[in-house]
């Protein structure tokens, strides 16, 4: 497909225009917040669910007009705050269970500071939540009403452990007393961050979908950050279960039973009471049974019971979690990456520009959507009813919008829909051409496209539910009168006049009325471009 480089000669729209200029510096500053909070093209997310200009901008006016101080599930700032959360809660889980364990004794008070830093921020997100949209992917729309964003954050999501988790324990210790006594218990009520870890998981997920990070490679990275998690976690209960269950007050030197005192630990380098706690961690969890030294107590042998059982069951989990990646829920997902990463062996094999390179996979990531299906098996498989009402669904909007469809009877225009093809244009594609021949017609279903007149002069702009090049279905030897390119990726319906010509043969009153409305568009359309050179 040719193409040519599009250089917007229009001004903007006065619905584009969100924020009106030259206004006083608190108007500015609640303006450039205001923009934060709306759905932003920054946002990796927005192009895959908000799939055109026009979609952004109709989301846009939605946001301002109804709901201005909600946060976009798409927006700039919600993006920046995911990032910021997983960077706090990866704090939290590696640094709470180790300063609790091995620092109980001596806690540093620039730790206490920032330790209550980051669970405020923990509390900041639960405020978040209750503000931000989300999207519907049933009825695929994003949902803004406080009170639906309310009832799903709490019935669904994981509002109760982020609660528990973002709990300044602390302050159940503020008594200066309290605080110097019950120092053991102190340290393990901060061990409650952990029930963050669903809140953390849901972020990562977010985060990797957003940038299309390869299912299989984002699924190792996962299993390895949760493995050293964990283990980090074992290591630190290992120095802990001993202590707590020698005094819940003030941290006193383990039983002579206790392996910390077999391994003459208690008054050695932190550095080297971590590593040997590691040290006994990893094979109790891999299950090996290569331990240094047996338990000799209760509460030690317990704790081995219960890490092992743990260590069991994560590995079940990781099992059944690749299993999944390989068949199930994430199978078409797999499917695309696979199929991309041939796609790009290809080009590479053809020495194709980099340029050609960019413009294929933004074709393939438009078209498939990060999910690769075989359509046209699925349809087969189908009857011929069931294929025309999936048809309707996708584009009878369409149809319904042309005004010269209008009052169609409802077996004409389901065929009419079975007629129209797909194709997707890239930015600068030429769609169509000045004084070429025509013989289909087009309708947008998402994107934005730029009208030329024969001069090259840019008129105007059409996006999601217009149409263009009806006059070639009811006048044969007409040519075209405009060119038209895409000035963003676009998926469009295209309708051949020979297949249309057979449709509508059989209803000549149809026919003769539909000619006349195109004949008088035809007509208007001329005005302009007249006017325009």
């Amino acid at each position: 497909m040719l193409r040519v480089e599009h250089e917007c000669e229009l001004l903007p729209k006065q619905e584009d225009i969100f924020f009106l200029p030259d206004r006083g510096l608190l108007r500015r500053a609640l303006d450039a917040f205001r923009r934060l909070l709306m759905v932003s093209e920054r946002n990796p997310g927005t192009r895959k669910y908000l799939r055109s200009r026009a979609n952004i901008i109709s989301e846009k006016r939605r946001h301002l007009r109804n709901y201005r101080y909600i946060l976009h599930p798409f927006s700039i700032l919600r993006l920046y705050w995911d990032f910021m959360m997983i960077l706090t809660m990866t704090c939290l889980f590696l640094a709470v269970p180790y300063k609790s364990g091995f620092e109980m004794s001596d806690r540093p008070l620039y730790w206490t500071v920032l330790k209550n830093s980051l669970l405020f921020v923990c509390c900041m997100d639960i405020a978040v939540n209750f503000a931000t949209g989300y999207l519907d992917h049933v009825q695929h729309n994003i949902v803004m009403e406080p009170r639906k964003i309310m009832k799903r954050y709490t019935r669904h999501g994981t509002f109760v452990p982020d609660l528990l988790g973002s709990l300044p324990t602390d302050i159940a210790f503020a008594d200066g007393e309290v605080w110097r006594e019950y120092k053991v218990a102190r340290e393990l009520a901060s061990l409650m961050c952990l029930f963050r870890v669903f809140s953390f998981s849901r972020y990562m997920r977010k985060i990797a979908h957003a940038y299309d990070a390869p299912m299989a490679i984002y699924e190792v990275c996962e299993v390895i950050f949760w493995l050293a998690i964990t283990l980090h976690w074992q290591s630190c209960f290992y120095w802990l279960v001993p202590v707590a269950t020698t005094s819940m007050r003030l941290p006193e030197r383990p039983s002579n039973d206790s392996w910390i005192h077999t391994m003459h630990l208690w008054e050695a380098p932190k550095g080297r009471q971590y590593l040997l706690c590691l040290l006994r961690a990893v094979p109790v969890f891999l299950r090996s049974g290569c331990l240094h030294s047996k338990p000799k107590n209760e509460a030690d042998l317990t704790m081995l019971i219960i890490l092992q059982i743990l260590g069991t069951l994560i590995f079940y989990i990781l099992t059944t979690r690749a299993m999944q990646l390989l068949k199930g829920a994430n199978g078409s997902k797999i499917k695309y990456h696979s199929h991309m990463e041939q796609l790009k062996r290809y080009m590479r094999h053809r020495q194709l520009p980099h340029s050609t390179q960019r413009r294929i996979v933004a074709y393939y990531k438009f078209r498939f959507q990060h999910r690769y299906f075989r359509e046209s098996e699925i349809l087969n498989t189908l009857s011929t009813q069931m294929r025309q009402e999936i048809g309707m669904h996708a584009c009878r909007n369409l149809v319904e919008n042309v005004t010269f469809f209008n009052n169609l009877p409802f077996l004409l225009l389901a065929r009419i829909v079975g007629l129209l093809k797909s194709e997707i244009f890239l930015t600068n594609d030429v769609i169509m051409r000045v004084n070429q021949p025509g013989d289909c017609m087009y309708f947008i279903a998402a994107g934005t496209v730029a009208i030329y007149t024969s001069s090259g002069k840019e008129v105007c702009h059409l996006e999601d539910g217009a149409h263009f090049g009806e006059i070639a279905l009811v006048m044969p030897d007409e040519r075209r009168i405009a060119s038209v390119v895409a000035v963003e990726i676009c998926e469009l319906y295209r309708l051949d006049r020979v297949d249309f010509a057979k449709t509508i043969h059989p209803y000549p009153m149809l026919w003769e009325r539909i000619k006349n409305i195109a004949v008088e568009r035809h007509e208007k359309t001329m005005i302009l471009n007249n006017t325009a050179q």
